[in-house]
């Protein structure tokens, strides 16, 4: 039986959040669960890094899935993976790249884990393996704010940005600019910038801070921001104290 989305996000109904001290053995256990050749990618999103998580995110190479599977496309290759790991008796639900698997943890209980299904995804999990570099450690920190203002930036630069390829791609003409975290650092921020750079809003103001480009690219962050989509420093907020007071010192100087 399939189960379906819940208003928490949770695909099964009956699944508990992920206590930090269980992620090593459901990754060990994920693994298991995969066919001969396929490799998980952990340390997507916070399970592990936060107390207590409401999923767990790993990664796999949808392409190779395709290949073990012989599976025409990445929509086959997806449904093969949950059809075999329901074999192993386990329940699965599918929807869009995700395989979601119902995993069981001590004390009887059960946890979701969702198989996220990628092209290339061993160029892609950098920009989701935010716990190892620390970023969890702040409460606040939300990795989709970040992809929030990766696409603010790159849009100032008639470019866009795919959290789930991995690829900065130019807006007229579809090609891909860059595909690595690296190379796009430094065409988001400046020819200095490196991976380390994107880490979060702090590391990502600091190396726009001379930026002559600087409001344009925080543009529609400032408006994501108004809609409550990001939470962006008060001194790059058009209309807080510390924006009003650049504003002035500009004035003044001149």
């Amino acid at each position: 039986m399939t189960s379906t989305l819940t208003e928490g996000g949770n695909v099964f109904p009956d699944v508990t959040s992920i206590k930090k001290e269980y992620v090593p053995g459901i990754i060990n256990d994920i693994q298991k669960l995969m066919p001969e050749g396929i490799k998980i990618i952990p340390n997507i999103g916070s399970a592990g890094f936060k107390v207590e998580s409401g999923d767990m995110d790993v990664f796999v190479d949808v392409n190779e899935l395709a290949k073990v599977f012989k599976a025409p496309d990445e929509k086959y290759a997806r449904l093969a993976l949950k059809q075999y790991i329901e074999r192993q008796g386990y329940e699965c639900a599918q929807s869009g790249r995700n395989v979601h698997v119902k995993m069981p943890v001590p004390n009887d209980s059960f946890v979701q884990v969702d198989v996220m299904c990628v092209p290339d995804a061993s160029k892609v999990a950098p920009f989701h393996t935010h716990g190892p570099s620390g970023q969890y450690e702040d409460p606040a920190f939300k990795g989709g704010q970040l992809f929030i203002l990766y696409s603010s930036i790159a849009k100032a630069l008639n470019l866009k940005f795919s959290p789930f390829e991995g690829k900065l791609i130019d807006r007229t003409t579809n090609k891909i600019v860059a595909d690595d975290k690296d190379t796009v650092a430094k065409i988001l921020l400046n020819k200095n910038a490196s991976a380390a750079d994107l880490a979060n809003v702090n590391t990502i103001m600091k190396a726009l801070a001379n930026d002559p480009k600087k409001d344009a690219k925080l543009a529609q962050a400032r408006e994501d921001a108004k809609k409550g989509l990001i939470n962006l420093p008060e001194s790059v907020q058009v209309g807080g104290p510390s924006w009003f007071r650049q504003l002035s010192g500009i004035v003044n100087s001149k």
